[in-house]
Order: C-alpha cells, then structure tokens, then sequence
C-alpha cells in the first residue's frame, strides 16, 4: 500500500485559504509534498503524541516503567472533557495512562501523566519543549501536555511529521 511508507500531516482548520500539509516518506524522511508545512498552527490534540514522546522515552531511560502507578490529582480532575474522570487519588499505571491518552484522549490523563513524570504540567511542558528541540520541531512550543487552548501552545505540520517519524 503506497499510504504505508508515507506520513501525512494536515491541519484542515487553518483560516487561510491553503491548508498546510506535509507528506513525507516515513523512512527516510524525504519530503513528497509540502504547503506552508513551517506555518505556525495550534496542534489541539496532537498535542498528545508529544506527551505520548515523552512518556516513552522516561521509560526508555529506564527513569520510569509501564507498571510504575500514576496518581489523579486535583488539578487533572478539574480538565475539561474528554476525560476519563477518576476521582482525586486514583491510581492508574503508566501502560493503562497511555492506552487512555492514545484511545480516548484525556485531557485528565494527560494530566496525570505529566505530573507523574515532572511533578507539574508546567515542568513536563519543559521536557516536551526540550525534546521537540532535540527533535528539530523548529516551529513548536508546548506549554501543556493535552494541548487545551493557549496562544503560546504552537506547532506546525513540519514539526508533526519530525515527530510522527520520532514516534
């Protein structure tokens, strides 16, 4: 299947009248198509694949497993949906956060899961600014790990597809 070697990026509710889209061949990163692929653009949920980035590479570096238990905090329960909605102290593993995260998108999962890496939203928006600049990701600044709305919360498809490839 052609679709299989390719990584297609797009965001489809950029105000502008051309869409920006980046198509690259996913192994070698060799850039098929492209239309303001550098525009900065809110990733919204996207935001979610570098909270997912992060979350493995802790676990790659051994600092963290997919056993170790996350705790609910207040601050994650009061996110907005989508949601899981644990109570305050609930305890979910790493490996069922990031099934939560990738299946349903929770906002209040993404939470846990960045408190239980960094202590704090703001520290874990740290490590995905750090690891999007290791990455190359140019064009992006996260500033929370579910990517709710903020104007300093930016990406653009470049940036996506460097990190589709990552993942």
């Amino acid at each position: 299947c052609l679709l299989a070697g390719l990584a297609l990026l797009s965001f489809s509710n950029y105000p502008a009248s051309a869409t920006p889209s980046l198509v690259i061949d996913a192994d070698s990163g060799a850039i098929l198509s492209q239309q303001e692929a550098t525009a900065p653009w809110y990733p919204a949920s996207l935001t979610k694949l570098m909270t997912v980035y992060v979350a493995l590479k802790t676990i790659q570096d051994g600092r963290l497993t997919l056993d170790t238990p996350l705790k609910v905090s207040a601050r994650a329960t009061h996110m907005p949906p989508s949601k899981m909605g644990f109570r305050v102290g609930s305890e979910v593993t790493m490996d069922n956060a990031l099934k939560m995260l990738m299946v349903k998108s929770a906002n209040d999962i993404a939470v846990t899961i960045a408190e239980g890496i960094s202590g704090s939203v703001e520290s874990f928006a740290d490590a995905m600014n750090e690891q999007a600049a290791r990455l190359g990701m140019q064009e992006s600044h996260f500033v929370n790990p579910n990517g709710l709305p903020s104007a300093r919360h930016v990406s653009s498809a470049r940036d996506f597809a460097l990190l589709a490839r990552a993942l």
